[in-house]
């Protein structure tokens, strides 16, 4: 992964760089080096970034549609709860 791809990724995300290097507990300033040359070498985006980023992106996808679930169960327990008691009222 390019920092450029990087960078793609994370805007897909609505992340910045200063939220992933907070989430992925990787300092700033190491983060900022990735696509920069040292010693007359670029330093490469880590090997682990891309599966983190892909794993992120399932991870939020996972938390919307839990949540959904659990509003969809609750939602039918308060209408089980008030046809039981509008049964007990006939």
């Amino acid at each position: 992964m390019t920092k450029e791809e990087f960078c793609y990724r994370l805007k897909e995300l609505n992340l910045t760089q200063k939220d992933f290097a907070e989430i992925a507990h990787v300092p700033y300033s190491t983060l900022n080096n990735w696509g920069c040359m040292a010693n007359g070498k670029i330093i490469q985006v880590p090997t682990w970034v891309e599966p983190f980023l892909k794993h992120y992106s399932q991870s939020i996808k996972y938390d919307k549609v839990k949540k959904q679930v659990v509003q969809l169960l609750l939602e039918e327990m308060k209408q089980r709860k008030q046809n039981s008691t509008n049964k007990n009222k006939d």
